[in-house]
């Protein structure tokens, strides 16, 4: 029988609920009932706080992204050829798909994070590096030396494309929706047709025009 520490229990507890109830809606109190804790002071021992479980949950995560991510950035250079922007938007969205494929609890954590594309720009910068894991930064300096657009319209882009692939992986999970079979592929593939479309799409003129504004 797998033995539990009261540190996972906690983990567990809070990202089932968030996914279920949503981050900010959760309370202390709720997590600590659904982990079994009679003691109330133990997210407190273990975490230093909420925001500490939140950081917690993140970290956790975050290294399994990343495990995942310099994995599939080593089988494409092991590959060799072209590494255009659409194979470089498939080392950055797959990783946790990839791990959700193995590891059913991993939705959960898919619907909470996505709540982080509702937030501010700052902030959701902020949220996404503590739960995108390593090589990312990698994959996006690759795709940056592909694109011939402004410093400030890519970073636009890239927000767009962060925001878009965050929401379509929760909704897939909130509804339900499996991350495997043809229906899956033709959701995963669409995906990442919407993601190169949105950092090569031609800038019209009417963008040039905002740009070139003071």
């Amino acid at each position: 029988m797998e033995v539990i520490s009261t540190r996972e229990k906690l983990l567990r507890a809070a990202e089932k609920l968030f996914a279920e109830q949503g981050v900010g809606p959760t309370s202390t109190r709720a997590i600590l009932r659904e982990a079994g804790q009679r003691n109330e002071s133990a997210l407190q021992y273990h975490f230093g706080g909420r925001e500490g479980l939140i950081d917690a949950m993140y970290v956790k995560r975050g290294a399994q992204i990343g495990e995942e991510r310099e994995r599939m950035l080593h089988e494409l250079d092991e590959a060799g050829g072209v590494q255009d922007v659409r194979r470089l938007c498939e080392v950055a969205v797959m990783p946790p798909v990839r791990i959700a494929r193995r590891d059913a609890e991993f939705a959960l954590f898919l619907k909470a994070v996505g709540q982080l594309v509702f937030l501010p720009g700052e902030e959701l910068r902020e949220g996404a590096i503590r739960y995108t894991g390593a090589g990312v930064g990698e994959v996006a300096k690759r795709i940056r030396a592909q694109l011939r657009i402004p410093r400030a319209l890519a970073d636009r882009r890239f927000d767009l494309m962060h925001r878009m692939a965050a929401l379509a992986l929760a909704q897939r999970a909130l509804s339900g929706g499996s991350f495997d079979g043809p229906d899956a592929e033709l959701f995963f593939e669409t995906l990442l047709d919407a993601m190169a479309a949105v950092l090569e799409g031609p800038v019209s003129p009417a963008t040039e025009r905002e740009l070139s504004m003071p």
